[in-house]
């Protein structure tokens, strides 16, 4: 039975499986180095939410909040998401600046078409009311679609295309406005949920 979970019940192993699903899916260009994978899930490893059968990992999300330099570098269309760090992922906190970047969502092969990706997204929105009742809003929400796939998930959640990249992927944005109640985060969050 494939259940989900957060990333602090995530093991080393199912790390290394995510990596390899990523391998198999993202071109070249967007590829994690083991060191890196290993310092953000070290430092925060809220980031992701996976699913998992028995102890193999069989896909997972990946989504940080990010520092305003690591934004606008990613936002300006020339670098991808490698140029962020361990040290610019930051905690989400009430009354601050709060970037949220959609770095990842991935399904073995094996297992698509199973309602895993909706039930990872919905999992993702029930993490964002969390935060959204403790007062955290976030500015922006940017999301790098380097597939048809993750162009139509990015238009699904009402993102709207930005730009293209020097990679030729596809930057999808949903800012938002702040204060409370924040109508856009709720509304993003009705769309994650939705997809159960």
């Amino acid at each position: 039975m494939v259940a989900i979970f957060d990333g602090i019940d995530m093991t080393e192993k199912q790390l290394m499986q995510a990596l390899s699903l990523d391998r198999a899916v993202y071109p070249r260009e967007y590829w994690l180095d083991r060191q890196t994978v290993l310092s953000y899930w070290q430092t925060r490893p809220e980031v992701y939410i996976y699913a998992s059968e028995g102890k193999d990992l069989i896909a997972y999300l990946n989504t940080s909040c990010i520092d305003r330099e690591s934004y606008l570098v990613l936002r300006g269309g020339r670098q991808n998401d490698l140029c962020i760090g361990a040290e610019n992922l930051r905690e989400p906190s009430p009354g601050a600046e709060n970037y949220l970047y959609f770095s990842s969502i991935v399904v073995d092969a094996a297992y698509r078409g199973n309602g895993i990706a909706r039930r990872l997204l919905f999992r993702f929105g029930e993490k964002l009311e969390a935060l959204r009742r403790r007062g955290i809003c976030f500015s922006d929400i940017l999301a790098d679609a380097v597939s048809a796939h993750g162009e139509k998930l990015c238009l699904s959640l009402g993102m709207r295309f930005d730009k293209r990249t020097s990679c030729g992927s596809k930057l999808f944005r949903y800012p938002m406005k702040q204060g409370e109640p924040n109508k856009e985060l709720s509304s993003f969050i009705q769309k994650l949920c939705g997809s159960q």
